[in-house]
Parts: C-alpha cells; structure tokens; sequence
C-alpha cells in the first residue's frame, strides 16, 4: 500500500468526522507508510496516520473492530465488504488498517498536485 488511502465516496463522511477508524481490505496488506493522505474520487480531502494493522479471517473479527469499521454485526460487513470484493467469504484472510485523521483540508486537492509532485 503506498501513501494513499482511498474510499469510496458513501464512507468519506465518516472517515472526515472521525465517526470511521477502521478499514478492513481483503488479503495482507502492508502498508509503506504510516502517514497517508485520504482520497475518494480522485481528489486528496485530509491526511491521517496508520495507527495500527492486524490480519484475521474476517469470521474471526470482534464487533469492536467491526465497529470502528461502521458495521454493527459480522453478517452486515460481509455484505457490504462483499460488493467491494466478490469474492470475499468469512474464511478470507483480510487486513484491519487503523487510522486517526491528523488534517481534514479545507478543499479537497485534485490528486494530480501529489503525483506531479512526484
């Protein structure tokens, strides 16, 4: 995973108002960096900071995890996580990124300005 985390745009609310500080992403990911900037849609709206990673069959998530996550049982998650990844099934091994917003931009930044940077 490189120094961005993006969401779809149904979670952007909650991510920004701190409601969200969970994502749960099918298989191991690693993050590279601990210090990311939220996108959604092509545009960069904050940053936040890796707090934490754990790796678990999804079945195997406690309901705080899954509430961090903004999901109130393990059958809600499954379907939602399921129309990101359809192939996901409780057994699937997924990763649990925790993260604390740091900024939230006043004006979301067109996610061209970091790549032209780059």
């Amino acid at each position: 995973m490189g120094p961005l985390l993006s969401f779809k745009e149904k979670y952007l609310s909650r991510v920004l108002s701190g409601e969200k500080r969970a994502t749960i992403r099918l298989g191991v990911v690693r993050p590279r960096f601990q210090l990311v900037y939220i996108t959604c849609c092509g545009m960069i709206y904050g940053e936040a900071v890796i707090t934490g990673v754990q790796y678990a069959k999804l079945k195997e998530l406690g309901s705080e995890v899954l509430r961090e996550d903004g999901f109130n049982s393990l059958e809600e998650a499954l379907e939602e996580l399921k129309s990101l990844y359809p192939k996901i099934e409780p057994d699937s091994v997924v990763s649990v990124l925790r993260f604390a917003l740091l900024r939230k931009y006043e004006k979301p930044v067109p996610l061209e300005v970091l790549r032209k940077k780059n």
